[in-house]
């Protein structure tokens, strides 16, 4: 049985996408992800193209709010990689409320969690 260390319950937004940057010593590369599960410290994500197993440098990482559709980009930094197409982000230098607004939206959309809309 595995135990939780996580200081922080990881939400798994459905159909939410993102646009990666990686910013590394001489080049940029743009892909494309599907998010897996996101944290107030990182982000999993599955990447729909390959990288190679020794990328490093700074992550830039777009997405658009799933229920307000407002624009919200985040930085971070590869903090794992569990195969060439799904790897782990650490958040670095971002607004803490940033990530309230981002996490409080991705709450409807996880997989655990019902809502219920009454007019």
């Amino acid at each position: 049985m595995n135990i939780e260390k996580r200081n922080h319950k990881r939400i798994k937004p459905r159909g939410l996408q993102a646009g990666l940057v990686f910013n590394s010593e001489n080049q940029e590369i743009a892909l494309e992800a599907d998010i897996l599960d996101i944290s107030y410290s990182g982000i999993r994500v599955k990447l729909k193209q390959p990288i190679a197993a020794n990328m490093m440098g700074n992550i830039k990482i777009h997405m658009t709010l799933p229920e307000s559709n407002t624009p919200f980009c985040v930085h971070g930094i590869l903090k794992h990689q569990i195969t060439d197409d799904e790897c782990g982000l650490h958040y670095v230098d971002h607004v803490h409320g940033s990530i309230d607004d981002l996490m409080f939206e991705c709450i409807e959309l996880d997989e655990t969690t019902v809502f219920i809309k009454t007019h």
